[in-house]
């Protein structure tokens, strides 16, 4: 990281702030949880699930903008199984 151009510095900082948001937006969708319908609005019951993929997408991003594979948590959703 020490070797960045002054543009690479400032799209890992764009990703980094992008992450943190979702990051943080994660335990918030909780809120939500004990609500089924209100009005016309229906919660999205899988509203934890599909912002924990975005999440994980923009930790893939930046793990190929640095040229580096992801970790073993970022993998496939397949299992991962150790013979």
């Amino acid at each position: 990281m020490s070797n960045l151009s002054d543009g690479e510095v400032s799209v890992v900082r764009r990703y980094i702030v992008t992450l943190a948001a979702l990051e943080t937006a994660i335990p918030r969708a909780s809120d939500n949880l004990d609500t089924d319908q209100a009005s016309i609005w229906t919660r999205n019951s899988n509203e934890i699930r599909d912002r924990e993929r975005l999440y994980d997408d923009w930790r893939i991003r930046l793990c190929a903008f640095f040229g580096v594979p992801p970790g073993p948590g970022l993998g496939s959703n397949s299992p991962n199984l150790i013979v």
